[in-house]
């Protein structure tokens, strides 16, 4: 679930409802408890807090801290790999909801993700100008998306 839409009383509403679901959250949300700060964490670190209702609130640390809502994770870690800026591969510890959030994350998650990668937002005092190079860019992405996904 896209951290726009993800807030605590939805997630126990769909808990209630018996709908599993995990999502990336804004930090800054009402419900959420305060986790360790960002620059005591180093790469691979991790802190949690489990409610009362069996939500659970992440936060770990990758190149930058990560905050995911799940209702239905435990504090499970794996490895997953990440590379270097020098293109090595490094095992880095990580909660099982990143490895489930990155195997189910949809399209629309992938397009932000590529659009805040390659952002080149144009100012102009015209609306429309801004209207069509968010298209033009979406498109871009969506050509690259399509080009990289079916080569593998």
């Amino acid at each position: 679930m896209d951290n726009f839409f993800s807030s605590v009383p939805l997630f126990e509403y769909l808990k209630t409802k018996n709908i599993y679901a995990v999502g990336t959250i804004r930090p800054d949300r009402l419900g959420l408890s305060k986790l360790i700060d960002d620059k005591k964490m180093k790469r691979g670190d991790l802190d949690y807090q489990i409610s009362d209702q069996g939500i659970s609130f992440f936060k770990w640390k990758d190149n930058r801290s990560v905050h995911f809502l799940s209702n239905y994770h435990g504090n499970d870690t794996c490895k997953v790999q990440r590379r270097l800026k020098d293109g090595t591969k490094i095992d880095v510890t990580a909660p099982i909801v990143v490895k489930d959030y990155n195997g189910q994350m949809g399209g629309i998650d992938k397009a932000d993700m590529l659009r805040a990668i390659y952002d080149r937002d144009r100012k102009s005092k015209k609306w429309w100008h801004r209207l069509f190079f968010c298209c033009a860019r979406n498109g871009i992405c969506k050509f690259i998306y399509c080009i990289c996904g079916s080569a593998s």
